[in-house]
């Protein structure tokens, strides 16, 4: 616990949570601008849409943002040149621990603000009746953990390298990879595709009528699998890169 709370005292200072609420402003923007005005359709099936949006959004903007969390939560120590002095004071996986912890957290309500603003804009606007509690909750769980395996890959690299912009290319391809399966499919079992496996909605497109339907998920075995991957990842991430960063030398 008390490596835990050194992780938020160090950070106090190095406007991590800033850089998160720059990100949830960017979606918010995106959100005021690209729903207002729905028709009756959009007004019929908004709560979809919303579930639907958010998995887009956070598959091609969070992979990207992980990485500059991870790199802002690990990098304080390479600028000082002290993960081998920490070493004698806190056992190395503890420390890696408390990283990870710190990371969930913030993420865990990052999520929570993201969620709140866009159901919030969803009363505002008046989409009718409420929304489903039940696809809401397993949707923010889902998202929640295919973002920490994100989070978990990143916090390794930048822990393990000194130079941030080799976690940060990481990041930046991962943003371009669920870029182009958000494109091809609505699941994969790459980790950067794990918030298109966790979406709970699909928008079918009718090109005679031209309009789209949207419609909560009917999980093939495969799209199963795909999201039974998100918590698999999860774990090889914490697992691995606890490892490999207690049996480095510094």
């Amino acid at each position: 616990m008390k490596t835990l709370q050194l992780e938020f005292y160090k950070i106090k200072r190095r406007k991590v949570w800033l850089t998160m609420l720059a990100m949830l402003s960017a979606q918010m923007l995106w959100g005021l601008w690209a729903l207002r005005n729905p028709g009756d359709r959009e007004l019929q099936s908004g709560w979809l849409v919303l579930l639907y949006d958010l998995s887009m959004l956070d598959s091609i903007m969070l992979p990207t943002m992980m990485s500059i969390l991870a790199s802002r939560l690990a990098d304080i120590e390479h600028k000082g040149c002290t993960y081998k002095q920490l070493k004698t004071l806190r056992s190395a996986g503890s420390l890696y621990h408390a990283k990870a912890v710190c990371g969930f957290l913030i993420i865990a309500v990052m999520l929570i603000i993201q969620f709140a603003f866009f159901i919030s804009l969803g009363y505002y606007l008046g989409y009718e009746g409420n929304p489903d509690l039940k696809y809401y909750l397993l949707s923010y769980l889902l998202k929640l953990t295919a973002n920490l395996s994100l989070f978990l890959l990143q916090l390794a690299l930048s822990m393990l390298f000194a130079n941030q912009m080799i976690p940060m290319a990481a990041g930046l391809g991962g943003s371009m990879t669920a870029l182009l399966l958000s494109f091809v499919k609505t699941s994969s079992f790459l980790p950067w595709g794990g918030n298109l496996s966790a979406s709970l909605v699909h928008a079918d497109w009718n090109p005679d009528a031209r309009i789209i339907t949207y419609f909560y998920r009917t999980f093939s075995t495969r799209e199963q699998a795909a999201v039974v991957c998100i918590f698999v990842w999860a774990a090889i991430f914490y697992v691995s890169g606890r490892i490999m960063f207690t049996r480095r030398e510094l």
